[in-house]
């Protein structure tokens, strides 16, 4: 939308109207933007909707409301699938990946780097992180323990010129 607002677009095609929006006041909401804007706009699975005539909003409109119930039906059943499932005591999220920060540590400083390491313990490098961030908050919680210090492993996404860097 930011595009169509700049100018920078002559027509909006997207694979469905779905995609276009997450509800039918919403979806025309957007298609009245882009009729003011002067953006054409093209639904590839519904090549015969035209969005600038009235019968072809009528035909949006009703496509879009099927769309949106569509899309809160799956949701409902989804939601009653889980309940049903916890409910059965059946329903687990994943796994909880364990290590221990021991071995971890003696590898760290045998100079061993965090990705040496995981690798090594046949974890990720996010879950090797993660769990030495846990232990150094469990040490350093624990009264009489403050002078311990567990050595901080950086993360790639957090030097500067990395994507993602702040």
């Amino acid at each position: 939308m930011h595009a169509a607002r700049r100018g920078q677009l002559d027509l909006v095609a997207v694979w469905r109207l779905g995609r276009l929006s997450r509800s039918l006041p919403h979806l025309l909401a957007v298609l009245d933007e882009l009729r003011h804007l002067g953006v054409g706009f093209v639904s590839i699975r519904n090549p015969g909707l035209d969005p600038t005539s009235v019968s072809g909003m009528l035909m949006l409109s009703i496509v879009g409301a099927f769309a949106s119930y569509e899309r809160e039906l799956l949701r409902e059943r989804v939601l009653a699938g889980v309940r049903r499932a916890q409910s059965k005591g059946t329903h687990r999220s994943r796994p909880r990946v364990t290590l221990n920060a021991c071995p971890a540590l003696a590898l760290f400083d045998a100079g061993h780097s965090g990705r040496e390491i995981a690798s090594m313990l046949a974890v990720s490098r996010a879950t090797h992180r993660r769990r030495l961030a846990e232990a150094a908050q469990n040490i350093c919680s624990e009264p009489g323990q403050r002078g311990v210090a567990l050595p901080i492993i950086p993360s790639p996404r957090l030097r500067p010129g990395v994507l993602g860097h702040r």
